[in-house]
Parts: structure tokens; C-alpha cells; sequence
């Protein structure tokens, strides 16, 4: 565990597979705010999904965290995850955490079983549970199913948002055993709420290309959008497996000289290229409490953004920002247009969006965490 971990400090392993987009986000936010005179934490980890998660690496080690890789797979792969059981049971006994901290469901399904069977206590954070990604008929109540069959190993679920309340409920789960605690964000010197009413404008999207993070939607939309207001320009900060496919729906939708894919942009370097945006959107086809509307609020820039998971719950429709309904590119189109043409709303909403931002801080966050981990670790002794 980290240098230093005193006989009173709870001792945490955090594992994660998801090493990418919001997860990637949530861990390193949580380890760089928890108390270190309070929590020893290390980490087990997977590269594989996104190799630029080793950047991270450096980070930590800077922190004196430990961090060991323990090789895991995405979706299910029974051989390859029996091995990784195996080498996570390893640790966990090398290690002897009072607490492991799982984060989504490969390392939630794997590390509730090495806690059984090392007989410590197991804090499951789904960050969107799997049976709401997955798509077909059969694929959600295999996940429901898997999920179920190791509720009884997890001495509490953090819920980031109340779709995932309500859903650990109706898999059995003891409403004393669920704890809802969102995402919270760092205050930055992001400078004053400021809009533009001239002069060309522009629609970022911030986020992994793929379907679930809705890129195409935001395509469809702007062929409309700007037959309406032509000097409208929308760029698109990510990478995924859609960016081919975007750039020919692109051409196909005669959009070129309205489109720009910028590329991946560094985590850290979000609030600073949204500041140059006028309108942020989020067309997710699911979520759980997404980091891209708490950074736009940070930002101070309107959001227009899908009403799914917990993004309901942090915008307020014609408060703080403007919903609409999942999947639908002519709700987007709507929503969009009611704000480019319009920059009092713009600013209206963007300055309510600050004070979203002010009450999710990431201090409090950890807090509530660092709380369950002090119950869960009792339960230990």
C-alpha cells in the first residue's frame, strides 16, 4: 500500500479496468483528493484498454501511490478472466487491503469475487451499470444476471447518479447498502461568463467517438442547424471508432466546410478549449454523471445535452442549460438552434451553470466516499 500507511489508516486498493473517458477522470480525482493522513491507497489497473493510461502512471507514482497492472479484458472472456482472477487474489493477499474500491463492471465483477474469497470487504462503483450499455435482447439480462450473482459480495454500491439507485434497488440490493455520491469537480480560474453575439460561432462536442457518446446525432443536427444559421461552425475533440465513419457522414451531409475533428484533447485541457466554444453538446445515448457538463458549467458555457442517466439531475431544463430527448437528432437541432439565436439565454444559462459547478466540488465528493470506506472498513474488524 502507499509508503508511509500508519496502523490507523484504512487501506484502500482501487481496481479498474475502464482506463478511459470519465472512469480514467473519476479515479485520479478521487486518489489526488482523498486524505493521505487517513487513506493509504494503491491501485491495480489495466492498460489495455487505453495505453495512454500509462501517462497516468507517472502521476501516481509522483503521489506515492503504488500502482501494480494486472492484465483484464473488456466483455466477457472466461479463460483470460480466470487468470486475472487469479493474479487480482495475488495482490489482494500481498497486499492486504482493509478495503477494495472497484470501478465498473469487469473489475467490479472480478474484484467482488476476490473479496470473497480473501474475505475483504468490496466498495462497487458501476459508473453506468453494464445491463444499460449493452444492446440486443439477450446481452442485458445476461449482465443483469452476472450482476446479481455477486450482490451479496459487495458491502456497499456507490451510485453516481439516482438511474443507478433505483436500478441497484431492483437487483436486491439493500437501500442501507447503496449510497448516492455524483461526480464533483475542482474549482479553475476559468474567468467570467462571457457570450458572443456576432461573428462566427461555434458547437464543440467533447468526448470518446462512439455510439454511445452520440457523434453521428450531433452530425445529423447540424445539417440543419445550419441551413438555419450559416455561420455556425461545430468541431469535435475526440478519437474512438467512429471517425471514419463520421467523416464520410460528414461528406455525404455536404458539411465539410462546417465540420473540424480536432482530435483526442488531454483531460486536463478540456475547461480551456470549451472556453472558446458558445454552445457545448452532449447527445449521449447513456451516461452516469458525466465530467463534460460539470467542465461546461466550470467553463461557463451553455449546455444542450440528452436527458439520459444522471444528466437530468445536474441540468435543470431552461435553468442551467437544455435537454432533449436521447437518440433524437431533431430535438438536438432544436435545442441548438433555441440557443445560437439566442445570446441573453446563453448567458443566462451559462451563469446558472457556475452554480451547479460551485455545488458538486470534488472535496465533497471524496468526503462522502471517504465515509463509506470508514463504514465498510468497520465491518472488517
Amino acid at each position: 500500500m502507499a509508503a508511509g500507511a500508519g496502523p490507523q489508516m484504512i487501506r484502500v486498493l482501487q481496481v479498474l479496468e475502464a482506463t478511459e473517458g470519465g472512469t480514467r477522470r473519476h479515479l485520479r480525482d478521487l486518489v489526488g483528493a482523498l486524505d493521505p493522513a487517513e487513506f493509504g491507497v494503491a491501485l491495480a489497473v489495466s492498460c489495455g484498454r487505453d495505453p495512454a493510461f500509462r501517462d497516468d502512471l507517472a502521476g501516481y507514482a509522483a503521489r506515492g501511490v503504488p500502482v501494480s497492472e494486472v492484465a483484464m479484458r473488456r466483455g466477457v472472456a472466461p479463460l483470460s478472466d480466470l487468470l486475472s482472477l487469479v493474479r487480482l487474489v495475488r495482490l489482494v493477499r500481498r497486499s492486504r487491503p482493509d478495503v477494495i474500491h472497484a470501478h465498473s463492471s469487469k473489475a467490479g465483477f472480478l474484484s467482488r469475487l476476490a473479496g470473497a474469497w480473501c474475505r475483504v470487504p468490496v466498495v462497487y462503483t458501476p459508473h453506468v451499470f453494464p445491463f444499460l450499455m449493452a444492446r440486443g435482447r439477450y446481452a442485458p439480462r445476461f449482465y443483469r444476471l452476472l450482476e446479481r450473482s455477486v450482490r451479496g459480495a459487495t458491502a456497499a454500491l456507490i451510485a453516481v447518479s439516482e438511474e443507478e439507485v433505483r436500478e441497484a434497488l431492483r437487483l436486491g440490493y439493500a437501500r442501507e447498502r447503496v449510497h448516492l455520491i455524483p461526480n464533483g469537480v475542482a474549482a479553475c480560474g476559468a474567468g467570467d461568463v462571457t457570450v458572443r453575439a456576432t461573428g462566427d460561432l461555434k458547437v464543440v462536442f467533447f468526448g470518446r467517438l462512439t455510439w454511445q457518446k452520440g457523434p453521428d446525432l450531433v452530425i445529423e443536427a447540424a445539417a440543419d442547424v445550419v441551413a438555419h444559421v450559416p455561420h455556425v461552425q461545430f468541431l469535435f475533440y475526440g478519437a474512438g471508432e467512429l471517425a471514419e465513419p463520421l467523416r464520410v457522414q460528414v461528406a455525404e451531409r455536404e458539411l465539410a466546410a462546417h465540420v473540424q475533428f480536432k482530435g483526442a484533447c488531454a483531460q486536463g485541457e478540456t475547461v480551456a478549449h470549451m472556453r472558446g466554444a458558445d454552445v457545448v453538446v452532449v447527445p449521449s445515448r447513456w451516461e452516469g454523471c458525466p465530467y463534460v457538463v460539470l467542465e461546461a458549467f466550470l467553463a461557463g458555457v451553455p449546455v444542450v445535452a440528452a436527458a439520459v442517466g444522471g444528466v437530468p439531475e445536474l441540468i435543470r431544463d431552461g435553468v442551467n442549460g437544455v435537454l432533449v430527448e436521447a437518440g433524437d437528432a431533431e430535438a438536438l437541432c432544436d435545442g441548438l438552434l433555441g440557443l445560437l439565436r439566442a445570446p441573453d439565454r446563453r448567458l443566462r444559462l451559462a451563469q446558472a451553470g457556475r452554480v451547479t459547478a460551485a455545488s458538486h466540488p470534488l472535496a465533497g465528493m471524496a468526503a462522502s466516499v471517504g465515509a463509506v470506506y470508514r463504514c465498510v472498513a468497520g465491518l472488517r474488524k
